[in-house]
């Protein structure tokens, strides 16, 4: 027996050193620096065209300003940024975005992230939690060109970069959170960033993801292929964000909006167990955060016309709160 157990005691630690030792990925690191904007308004559209005319983008996918008043082009006295989720766009929340912003008066930024609308069907293949969250962090900076006090809205993996901006920036006068992934459902991605989380990663989806089930409509606005390296970008990121240390940071009005009608009928993409665990982490007033189930939406995008099965329950629980919660004490 005192023989097993020392040959035991060695394979244990012989398969612990190849753990320890093997390749993972590294993790994620971010700076709170925002990129610098001219405050110069007109110039600041004339440079969102000129860089996203670079790019080779599908028809209508370019970041752009929605003017509260296209003939005055002025700072408004709130602006709204839409961060859009993982290969998706502006359309991820339209209209929601637009009708807030008109009703409120907002200069309204649509952001569109690293690699997003690109015609390129390896997007994705050089992202990296840096230029991914890079994408948020000039969004946040445009926005406060565009107004005294900024409005974030996140969808998605959009809402799990604007969790990140906002830790760093408590200025911003509030965060509302679509449907926020800080952990895939059931947690299926998690193995990404563990040891040969890239090999298995890619042994496992092979180089390309492909999407065949978007309607030819939706498709223009959604990569429908993209590297799988993509998706080990996106888990390094919600391991830097998906932390207590992060959430703690948090201090302004938040709002938290999903789909969730029981446990069979619920957002299936991203974790809903994980999003209230955010929730209850942050350290917002109790008065002035809310969070949402809304039960008839039936998917995991809740905010854009093309999924979305009850945008009124949408747009009304994001009025309310920045009514009673942001504006009101403004």
């Amino acid at each position: 027996m005192k023989k097993f157990l020392k040959w035991l005691g060695i394979a244990v630690l012989a398969v612990a050193a190849v753990f320890f030792v093997s390749p993972r990925p590294d993790k994620a690191t971010f700076t709170s620096e925002l990129p610098a904007m001219t405050q110069d308004l007109a110039q600041l559209e004339r440079d969102i065209a000129a860089a996203e005319a670079k790019i080779n983008l599908k028809p209508d996918n370019e970041a752009r300003i929605v003017w509260a008043d296209s003939t005055k082009k002025q700072k408004t006295r709130y602006s709204i940024v839409y961060i859009h989720g993982f290969g998706a766009s502006w359309a991820e929340g339209d209209p929601i975005h637009k009708q807030l912003a008109k009703k409120y008066g907002c200069n309204l930024y649509l952001a569109r992230l690293y690699d997003a609308g690109t015609k390129d069907s390896t997007a994705f293949e050089n992202l990296t939690p840096a230029n991914f969250m890079e994408g948020a962090k000039q969004a946040v900076a445009i926005g406060k060109a565009l107004g005294d006090s900024v409005i974030v809205i996140g969808c998605s993996a959009g809402g799990l970069l604007a969790t990140g901006v906002a830790a760093q920036h408590p200025e911003l006068a509030a965060l509302v959170l679509y449907s926020p992934c800080f952990s895939i459902y059931k947690n299926a991605l998690g193995m990404a960033t563990g040891p040969w989380g890239a090999q298995i990663l890619q042994a496992v989806a092979g180089s390309t993801i492909k999407i065949s089930h978007y309607s030819p409509q939706r498709a223009n606005y959604w990569l429908t292929g993209y590297h799988s390296n993509g998706l080990l970008a996106l888990q390094q990121s919600m391991d830097a964000i998906n932390q207590p240390e992060v959430f703690a940071k948090i201090k302004m009005p938040v709002l938290l909006a999903y789909y969730y009608k029981d446990e069979e009928n619920q957002d299936k993409v991203v974790s809903v167990p994980a999003m209230l665990n955010m929730f209850e982490q942050i350290k917002t007033n109790a008065a002035q955060k809310r969070k949402v189930a809304l039960p008839n939406t039936a998917d995991h995008v809740i905010a854009s016309h093309f999924t979305s099965k009850d945008l009124k329950s949408v747009f009304d629980a994001t009025d309310q709160f920045l009514s009673e919660v942001v504006m009101r004490f403004k």
